[in-house]
């Protein structure tokens, strides 16, 4: 995100609209920048998605999105305030279109916090954070601030980071924001309606994570633990949670290859829904894992070979849950398009892939991608289409994926382009094959279109 100085907050929104060219009137001190910071971002998406996998879903849906972002700090010996608003929200959609609050989020300040920083005679430099704000960890498969979503992630509590030149430590205790109206409300979600967010103890989510960059060895490796817990809150039912996940990641960079591995294991205790009871508790095991081996070929390409495993529940009726939770994490950037798509998820899944991406110019990118879906376990849940084959009659396989991006963005323009397409060739799982209720035969392969304009300030 660029930074733009301005003179008077009061005024910095119209003043930041009619004149783009405000001098700048930050001083700094020592190293620190000091005064007032504004940001702006507008993103428009028209999404097309026909013969969905899903349950329940229209033949064809087409829906606009819009998400708006202002953001504004302020930075003055070692403290910082900052306040971020994001505006989401969708049109178009039917009365079965998977509309939810990944879509529609009006007018919520997804952050508004202070901060301290703490500069070290060693180099070191500390950091806390206290009020709502948006995290991003490590590879953002378990914690992210959403990007190709159209809503955020979005948590309040503290954060404690320390930063050296070769190690970060952070350390979190947050109770995670509830998007509102929420998914029960439908009727208010069509209407992009404004509920401000809540923060409740019906939802909790702390952690601690090491991160060290050995800085001749282009290697990083890390470790990290979350608890995560869950309950009811406010008469609305939840698929109720207390897991601990604790993982680790290594990435490697070297001339032309890199290599990334991480793996996590979470254990607890889980509702298989939201409608078991406190009776019904299971006792939760699982892991995923992710392995990829990228190539420079030159002239800008590179290609990739990845594995993604994501265990899922092998026995619906052994008191056990299997089922990997993938908790805040983002999918978008690795599994394919996500908004009315969102074929592939970190959940009862297994998935090789090869992708080329290239770097045409210094303002476009290509990327082709294919992927094999599979289930971890053919009688869990497909989560993405809520289909279920609890005889495993059906088989695990979910079918190919095919994704195709271009994106145009220039550090010299505010305007950036984005186009992209995903095509499922469904698998024997949707034949209906097993009989079931929740896996009727489905219909023609999923084909789905996006086209996305950003401005940004």
């Amino acid at each position: 995100m660029r930074k733009h100085p301005c003179l008077l907050p009061s005024v910095a929104l119209s003043l930041i609209l009619l004149n783009p060219t405000l001098p700048s009137i930050a001083e700094s001190v020592g190293s620190e920048e000091q005064g007032w910071f504004f940001s702006a971002n507008v993103r428009l998406r028209t999404e097309y998605l026909a013969d969905s996998f899903r349950l329940v879903s229209p033949r064809q849906d087409h829906l606009q999105f819009s998400r708006s972002q202002l953001g504004l700090r302020y930075q003055a010996s070692g403290w910082s305030a900052e306040l971020e608003v994001q505006d989401s929200r969708a049109w178009g959609d039917k009365s079965l279109s998977p509309i939810g609050t990944d879509d529609v989020n009006t007018l919520e300040p997804v952050i508004a916090k202070v901060e301290k920083t703490w500069q070290m005679n060693s180099g070191a430099a500390i950091s806390l954070s206290a009020g709502r704000m948006t995290l991003d960890y490590g590879s953002r498969r378990l914690l992210a601030r959403n990007n190709f979503r159209n809503t955020s992630n979005a948590f309040q509590g503290v954060h404690l980071r320390r930063t050296s030149a070769n190690a970060t430590t952070d350390v979190f205790y947050t109770l995670p924001l509830q998007r509102q109206p929420d998914r029960l409300d439908r009727d208010s979600l069509r209407g992009n309606e404004f509920r401000l967010d809540k923060a409740g103890r019906g939802e909790r989510f702390w952690g601690a994570s090491y991160d060290y960059r050995y800085p001749e060895a282009n290697r990083t490796v890390a470790a990290y633990v979350f608890r995560s817990q869950l309950s009811d809150r406010g008469g609305r039912p939840v698929a109720d949670r207390e897991l601990w996940t604790a993982g680790s990641r290594l990435t490697w960079q070297g001339n032309r290859l890199d290599l990334e591995a991480e793996a996590a294991y979470q254990w607890g205790e889980s509702l298989a829904g939201v409608l078991s009871s406190e009776a019904d508790q299971l006792d939760h095991r699982a892991w995923f894992t992710h392995l990829h081996l990228g190539i420079d070929l030159g002239s800008g390409v590179n290609f990739r070979a990845a594995y993604d495993h994501a265990t899922g529940d092998r026995d619906p009726f052994d008191g056990r849950n299997e089922r990997f939770d993938r908790l805040y994490g983002a999918r978008a950037f690795e599994l394919g398009p996500s908004g009315i798509f969102g074929a592939a998820i970190r959940s009862n899944i297994q998935s090789p892939q090869l992708a080329l991406r290239w770097q045409a110019t210094g303002q476009q990118t290509w990327l082709l991608s294919h992927r094999w879906l599979s289930l971890a376990s053919s009688r869990d849940f497909f989560v993405p289409g809520a289909r279920r084959d609890v005889s495993g009659v059906s088989g695990d396989d979910i079918g190919r994926q095919w994704e195709l991006r271009w994106r145009w963005m220039s550090a010299q323009s505010p305007v950036s382009f984005e186009l992209g397409a995903a095509y499922l060739h469904k698998g024997a799982y949707f034949t209906g094959a097993g009989d079931s209720l929740l896996n009727p035969p489905g219909t023609g392969n999923s084909e789905y279109l996006f086209a996305q304009l950003t401005w940004s300030y």
